[in-house]
């Protein structure tokens, strides 16, 4: 259960910020070409206020062969988020841009994906995997 799996994770943090599900316009708009893709859990939180880093998207594919286009589609929103050098990323503020550059993973186990930005992503990564040990 993945809704369970942010939960636990967002909610036994203390230094996770205040976080949201994103109903179907926001995946659209932040996580364009995901709502194509079959899935059979799509969990999506971010932070309530734009410049604290704080999302977790956790997708199960129901084809295996589709990870990897959620994997590209959780890189274009890293990549936004970070900004292309010459103009400020969707993340704007200095301190949110970097988190997004240093503190973001993309993780798989079969036809799990996830993305995780935040401090600590690392640890985050870790008790994900777990699920599959």
């Amino acid at each position: 259960d993945l809704a369970a799996f942010c939960e636990s994770v967002t909610g036994s943090a203390e230094n996770w910020p205040a976080m949201v599900a994103m109903g179907q316009e926001s995946v659209d708009a932040f996580y364009p070409g995901l709502s194509d893709i079959s899935t059979k859990q799509c969990s999506i939180y971010m932070a309530m206020i734009s410049a604290t880093v704080g999302e977790i998207a956790l997708v199960q594919v129901e084809n295996a062969d589709d990870v990897q286009a959620v994997k590209d589609i959780f890189q274009a929103r890293i990549d936004y988020q970070v900004g292309d050098g010459t103009s400020p990323g969707g993340a704007w503020y200095p301190a949110p841009t970097e988190m997004w550059r240093n503190e973001s993973r993309i993780v798989s186990n079969g036809n799990f994906v996830m993305l995780v930005a935040h401090t600590g992503a690392d640890v985050v990564v870790e008790q994900f995997n777990a699920l599959f040990a």
